[in-house]
């Protein structure tokens, strides 16, 4: 079975283009928006784990065109939190889409983020005076 595609985004951070500037994918599509609330539709328990697992995600990895795979991994950690009946299948799936979010530690050491950049004058205020 092939191996899934690493994002444009990812292949550059890891320094993939440096040497083989032709490998740039120029036209894949990005999105900007952030994921947002979760959708009307599911109940209170599953907005409350969509709130949870949105705090857990590293800032900038769930964007607007992930709620659907979003949506998946809710309902089944929603499952798992009330200790409802599993199928394995079920929880390997979860398991699957977790660390697609990067939410497990392994995962989460390959996403590169970027740090807020702080402006001269607000560096200059939180400087501590003698």
């Amino acid at each position: 079975m092939a191996r899934n595609r690493t994002p444009t985004s990812i292949s550059d951070a890891k320094g993939s283009f440096i040497t083989h500037k032709n490998r740039r994918r120029p036209d894949e599509p990005t999105v900007d928006r952030p994921i947002g609330n979760a959708p009307t539709s599911m109940s209170k328990d599953e907005r409350k784990v969509w709130k949870q697992l949105a705090a857990q995600s590293c800032p900038g990895v769930l964007m607007q065109s992930d709620r659907l795979m979003f949506a998946v991994l809710v309902r089944l950690a929603a499952k798992f939190y009330t200790n409802g009946p599993m199928m394995a299948a079920e929880t390997a799936q979860m398991i699957t889409l977790s660390s697609k979010f990067a939410l497990n530690p392994a995962d989460r050491s390959k996403v590169s983020v970027e740090k807020p950049k702080t402006s001269s004058l607000s560096t200059f205020l939180s400087r501590k005076t003698a």
